[in-house]
């Protein structure tokens, strides 16, 4: 069981010592990491400064407790606004590695491994942005074999394994394959008569930062299917086969700018997996356009329903030309 310390003047002197933690004096709670922290905006219980500030104050019970210090994904947006050059994820790390020396667990939930689906391949580890999966040697009854292995005290949940899985033996809570295809049926939405021309959207759960965006999401026509996914990266072609196998003109994945992905990387594997089905399309024959990956930024305010209406309009343009 967890040690509760309580009150520890000496947290802070731990904290220092730890990898990561020795700029903690350097903070001096000014709250920029707060204006543009993404974390926060989904969920205000975490404040890295209020965090900061409980273990200058010796809060070490509250602190190493607390399920908000497993939430930083170490995306680093707010590294380059410190004015003191602080790496905030690298002082959250240090505060977790201490939370699990005294027995600690993140909240979860964490990506699963069906080990007889596991060939053992390897492209899980590879894609992890956080090299929380490695392979572990198994002794099953045919032989020896490798398997993938999630370590939950680094895992995130951000799905990017289980889209870079070749054999489906990996998954994540609420995001599964099966989970995201009961959103796309949903309704019978293919299947339902009138709502012309229908457009598929997979967009990441972080990249709209403002409110009216977010409220523009809900206020979509029915002809505009929107699934929400955590991050780019775990966009499946198979997903945008399916939608257009089932009757959608088009598909719309919407993911972060490069340098603001929450989980590092999404965006590149994201887009790199929407182009290569770009390129199988093309050489296929199939009209260009059906696939589209497009990035919000920051300060790209409005930009989605642009996004959305310029798809729309491009399907109008290449029914109407045929």
């Amino acid at each position: 069981m967890p040690r509760l310390s309580g009150f520890d003047p000496n947290f802070k002197e731990e904290v220092l010592a730890e990898p990561g933690g020795e700029n903690l004096y350097r903070c001096f709670s000014c709250g920029t990491c707060m204006a543009s922290c993404l974390v926060w905006r989904v969920n205000p219980d975490f404040n890295p400064r209020r965090i900061l500030r409980m273990v200058m104050l010796g809060m070490r019970g509250e602190v190493l407790s607390s399920p908000v210090i497993w939430l930083c994904s170490a995306c680093d947006v707010c590294y380059p606004r410190c004015p003191q050059g602080i790496h905030v994820s690298e002082l959250m790390k240090a505060i977790r590695n201490i939370a699990i020396r005294e027995g600690y667990e993140p909240p979860g939930p964490v990506a699963m491994v069906d080990e007889e689906l596991c060939s053992g391949c390897a492209v899980c580890a590879m894609a992890c942005p956080y090299e929380a999966i490695e392979l572990v040697a198994k002794q099953p009854s045919d032989g020896r074999r490798p398997v993938a292995q999630v370590d939950k005290f680094l895992c995130l949940n951000c799905g990017i394994c289980a889209a870079a899985c070749p054999s489906g033996a990996v998954s994540i809570e609420e995001f599964g394959d099966k989970e995201i295809a009961m959103q796309m049926q949903a309704g019978n939405w293919f299947a339902e008569k009138g709502l012309e021309p229908k457009i598929m959207v997979f967009i990441c759960n972080w990249c709209l930062r403002a409110n009216a965006d977010l409220v523009r999401l809900n206020q979509l026509p029915p002809n505009i299917r929107v699934i929400n996914i955590p991050c780019s990266g775990r966009m499946d072609p198979s997903f945008a086969l399916f939608a257009l196998k089932e009757g959608a003109d088009g598909v719309l994945v919407v993911g972060c700018q490069p340098g603001e992905c929450h989980y590092r990387r999404g965006t590149y594997i994201g887009q790199g997996k929407m182009g290569l089905l770009e390129q199988v399309f093309a050489q296929m024959g199939i009209v260009d356009g059906r696939v589209r990956f497009a990035r919000i930024g920051a300060a790209d305010r409005g930009k989605f329903p642009r996004l959305v209406k310029g798809m729309v309009a491009e399907v109008e343009q290449r029914r109407e030309g045929k």
